[in-house]
C-alpha cells in the first residue's frame, strides 16, 4: 500500500530524486520513453513514482497505455498526480509555466473505455490546489488540456483549430490516463509543463531535447507544489 502516486512527464524525472528510502521496483526500456517505478517516502508518506509512459502513436494496447494506473491500483493509492510536457497555445503562456487541468479536449479518435464515463474535475481539489500555489508564490495557470494522438508535432491549421475550441495546451498523453484513473475510484489531478510555445503566425521547430531542457528549468517551481501538494493531503 502507498500513499500517493506521481506519474512524471517528459523532462520532470527530476523529481523523483527528492525520495527518501528509495527503491526501483520495476524498469522496461522498451518503447520510446524508458520506464521505470520507484518506491520510498516523501513528508512521511508512502510516494509511488512512475517514470515513463507508453503513448498510442507507439500503436501500444490498452495494457501498456493503462499499466501505470493498472500498477497504482494494485499499490491501493487514492490519489494520484499525472504530469506531463505540452506545448502551450495560450498566448498568456510562456517556456517552463505549470498548468493545471481543469477540463480537456480528447482528439485520440480512440474509444478509451468500454462504458460512457462523465469526468467531473474536483473543484474542491482543484481550488486547494491553486490556494496553495498562490499562497506559495508559485506561477500556476489553469487551463484545458487537448490530447492529440501524435506523434508529430501541430501544424499551423491544428494549432487555430485548438485554439479556437478552447485549448490553452496540447500533448500526446495524460487524458486516458485521467479517464482510467477515475474509473476506478482514485482522486487524480493533472499538472503540465509547458515546453514549447505554439504560435500559428510563428511557428518554430521543436525536439525532444527541448522539451527536456524546458522541463529541467521548469524542476524548482514543479518540486515546490508538488511537495507543498504532498504535504497537505488529503485536503480536508
Amino acid at each position: 500500500m502507498a500513499d500517493i502516486g506521481i506519474i512524471l512527464g517528459s523532462g520532470l524525472n527530476r523529481f523523483s530524486e527528492e525520495l527518501t528510502d528509495k527503491n526501483l521496483i520495476y524498469e522496461d526500456s522498451s518503447g520510446t520513453h524508458h520506464k521505470k517505478i520507484f518506491l520510498g517516502k516523501l513528508h512521511s508518506k508512502e510516494i509511488i513514482i512512475f517514470e515513463g509512459r507508453n503513448h498510442f502513436y507507439e500503436k501500444a494496447g490498452f495494457n501498456r497505455i493503462f499499466f501505470n494506473i493498472n500498477k497504482a491500483k494494485e499499490f491501493g493509492l487514492k490519489f494520484l498526480i499525472i504530469t506531463n510536457a505540452a506545448g502551450g497555445l495560450n498566448t498568456n503562456y510562456k517556456v517552463s509555466d505549470l498548468m493545471l487541468i481543469v477540463s480537456h479536449i480528447n482528439l485520440l479518435n480512440q474509444r478509451l473505455l468500454k462504458k460512457k464515463q462523465n469526468i467531473n474535475y474536483d473543484t474542491f481539489l482543484l481550488e486547494n490546489i491553486e490556494i496553495l500555489a498562490i499562497q506559495n508564490n508559485i506561477k500556476l495557470h489553469k487551463g484545458i488540456y487537448c490530447a492529440s494522438r501524435g506523434p508529430m508535432y501541430e501544424t499551423k491549421a491544428e494549432i487555430n483549430f485548438m485554439k479556437k475550441s478552447g485549448a490553452d495546451a496540447v500533448g500526446m498523453s495524460t487524458i486516458p490516463e485521467i479517464l482510467f484513473s477515475h474509473r476506478h475510484g482514485i482522486q487524480t489531478i493533472g499538472i503540465s509543463c509547458i515546453t514549447n510555445l505554439l504560435l500559428a503566425d510563428n511557428i518554430q521547430s521543436t525536439n525532444h531535447e527541448d522539451v527536456l531542457i524546458a522541463g529541467r528549468k521548469a524542476s524548482k517551481a514543479f518540486s515546490k507544489l508538488l511537495n507543498l501538494i504532498i504535504q497537505s493531503y488529503p485536503f480536508i
